[in-house]
């Protein structure tokens, strides 16, 4: 197209689209002209660059052209009056979301063909098929099952519906590896994703009939300037209930995306945070869950609220919220567990920063257990590269080969040391090659990096509240229980047994001390209590096994000022030596009694050990039994006559005299 073609364009598009008052930006002019031609384009960029324009700013080249012919009469392509457009994508989320932004702010009509929306046409009484195939609807967002059903074999070989049809995307494509994608439609494709070049988008391009020169690839780079990329290690457990390392983010009450790979986590994580709610704010409105299970009005809801409602701060969401849906106010990305893929951890972290004026951060919690493992890969390749990384054999405790192996630019990402930016953008090959590869600070980037603030000596500035307290009150801190260590004993501290024995020995020996030392006349005036005083005592116990000679226990008597050193330092030292002696022989007959254990059980169980072959038993013979029945019990027979008992206590008659 020539260059009054693509001003021709940008004019509508200035009439048209009152929000884009520039028009479109250097990627948009270059891409929809191609379109236009019914050319195939693979575009690569960064999330929230502008790709979506690419599938909806033709419909509005054709509508406005076919209704104002006159007004292009140099306009040489050929034009639909009812152009319609198909966009494949991996989510009904994604689908529903691109209808009603196209609605809202381009007035295009379109269709999410979602199971929902299939089932309120069916109560309707409305024939989609019929719908479709007519060209009533603009922009059809379609998923890869629906498209594999019946109805779109009718759809896709309707004569009108073949008429209009000016190009299929399929959008988020570096998800098509997944999909194990083959679709039914045969016209001309546009792929709008950012993808890792090598194995991953030859593939991609097989799936898409995409060979040789007969597309256009279009790469940009997908570094978002404006947002911090941090890595941190979870202290917690990934399957636990606590997570306390998210409280410190949220409470700079930034609108923040926490991304989870599975249900059960996001519910663990909403659990943690519901419990730690201030009482002045609504959890349940401060808080919301973005997954498959919520109904598709709940999810719409949440994607409102976030962008509308201050009141609403976290977005709990899986995979099927970072899968191109549009939402503008997120400034911190969470990220706890990784992702399968590089590829769809740079899309979780595309989610917030979509203003290029705020400052956003994309933080990422991985486990010990997963950088044991890229650890591991990274030893075993010898060089930090995807084709190296790929050659390694990955492979349980056990030896197997794992089922889900790590992706190698995965591995490359997390065991990067210099910059987190520079190994993206080389993983990637994002262009401008100048300074890609050059760290944040060479490259002079706007927020640095965690791993070059780290280097540089930068810093972390804290993002400053952005709302009131009143509004979002801070989470409430949960206290770091610390678990009781229990000490160890040192081998020369004493057990509660021989502290007993010690206590015994030192109580005998006082008494002796105070029969002896009372008789002498400087001594009869202290009360007992001072002849041998119980902290003497207990600091004579705690060092019982360390005092090897007089003068260690002369220091130990100085430092409690006992007076009477010269007179009974020897007596006291052959007492502590004995005592010393039998804890050490009780400890050794003890150790000889559980080696004896030990030994007596290894010869009964060790299966090595012959026994010598016994002869069987002889059994004695039988003898027959007297099997007779009892006799029969004879019948009670009374001790007395009832006139002998009678008499026997009968009262006695009494006599006069």
């Amino acid at each position: 197209m020539s260059n009054k073609g693509v001003n021709i364009i940008n004019s509508i598009v200035k009439k048209r689209v009152t929000k884009w008052r520039d028009g479109l930006h250097e990627l948009q002019l270059i891409c929809i002209p191609k379109i236009l031609n019914l050319e195939d384009i693979f575009v690569i960029d960064a999330m929230g660059g502008g790709k979506s324009a690419l599938f909806c700013v033709p419909i509005l080249i054709h509508l406005e052209v076919s209704r104002n012919t006159a007004l292009y009469p140099s306009f040489n392509v050929p034009i639909r009056s009812s152009p319609v457009g198909v966009v494949v994508t991996p989510t009904k989320g994604l689908a529903s979301n691109i209808v009603k932004h196209l609605k809202e702010d381009l007035g295009i009509d379109g269709f999410a063909y979602t199971s929902e929306n299939l089932s309120l046409k069916c109560r309707a009484g409305a024939d989609i098929v019929k719908e479709i195939s007519s060209c009533q609807y603009h922009i059809i967002c379609v998923d890869r099952e629906h498209l594999r059903e019946q109805e779109w074999y009718l759809i896709s070989n309707s004569t009108l519906f073949h008429q209009n049809i000016i190009f299929a995307c399929a959008e988020e494509g570096h998800v098509i590896n997944k999909w194990d994608y083959h679709s039914n439609l045969y016209f001309d494709t546009l792929d709008l994703s950012f993808m890792a070049p090598g194995p991953p988008l030859l593939s991609v391009c097989s799936s898409l009939g995409f060979l040789g020169s007969c597309f256009h690839l279009i790469r940009r780079s997908n570094e978002r300037p404006n947002t911090k990329i941090i890595l941190h290690t979870l202290t917690s457990a990934i399957g636990g209930t606590s997570f306390p390392q998210l409280i410190p983010y949220l409470n700079q009450q930034c609108k923040t995306v926490i991304h989870v790979q599975t249900i059960d986590l996001g519910y663990r994580i909403f659990m943690f945070l519901f419990n730690l709610m201030p009482s002045s704010s609504n959890p349940l409105c401060r808080i919301r869950m973005y997954n498959s299970l919520a109904s598709e009005k709940y999810n719409e809801k949440t994607i409102k609220l976030i962008d509308t409602d201050p009141q609403c701060q976290v977005v709990i969401a899986t995979k099927a919220l970072s899968l191109g849906i549009h939402v503008e106010e997120l400034q911190d990305s969470i990220a706890v567990g990784t992702t399968e893929t590089q590829d769809n951890g740079k899309q979780d972290g595309g989610c917030a920063g979509w203003k290029d004026r705020i400052f956003a951060r994309r933080i990422i919690f991985t486990t010990s257990t997963e950088l044991n493992k890229v650890n591991k890969i990274i030893n075993s390749s010898g060089e930090v590269s995807v084709a190296a990384i790929s050659k390694v054999k990955q492979t349980t405790k056990a030896g197997k080969a794992m089922k889900s192996p790590l992706d190698p630019a995965k591995v490359i990402f997390l065991a990067e040391q210099v910059c987190c930016v520079a190994c993206k953008n080389l993983i990637y090959d994002n262009p401008p090659f100048e300074t890609s590869r050059m760290d944040c600070i060479q490259a002079k980037c706007v927020i640095p990096c965690d791993l070059c603030c780290i280097h540089y000596h930068i810093p972390e500035n804290e993002f400053p509240p952005s709302i009131d307290d009143t509004i979002l009150p801070p989470f409430i801190i949960p206290a770091i229980a610390m678990k009781k260590c229990k000490p160890q004993k040192k081998p020369d501290e004493l057990k509660e047994k021989e502290l007993k024995v010690v206590g015994k020995a030192f109580a005998v020996y006082e008494s002796q001390l105070y029969a002896e030392e009372q008789i002498v006349a400087s001594h009869h005036y202290h009360p007992r209590s001072l002849y041998f005083p119980k902290p003497l005592q207990e600091a004579l116990a705690i060092d019982l096994l360390k005092i090897k000679s007089h003068a260690a226990l002369n220091v130990i008597l100085a430092l409690n000022e006992w007076p009477f050193i010269e007179s009974q330092g020897s007596p006291l030292f052959d007492l502590i030596s004995s005592l010393q002696n039998e804890i050490k022989l009780s400890c050794k007959s003890k150790s000889k009694k559980a080696k004896k254990v030990l030994s007596d059980s290894d010869s009964f169980s060790d299966p090595d050990v012959e026994l010598p072959a016994t002869l069987p038993i002889k059994r004695a013979a039988l003898v027959a039994a007297e099997n007779q029945p009892y006799a029969k019990c004879q019948p009670h027979q009374p001790q007395q006559t009832l006139a002998e008992v009678e008499s026997f206590y009968a009262r006695p008659v009494p006599r006069s005299y």
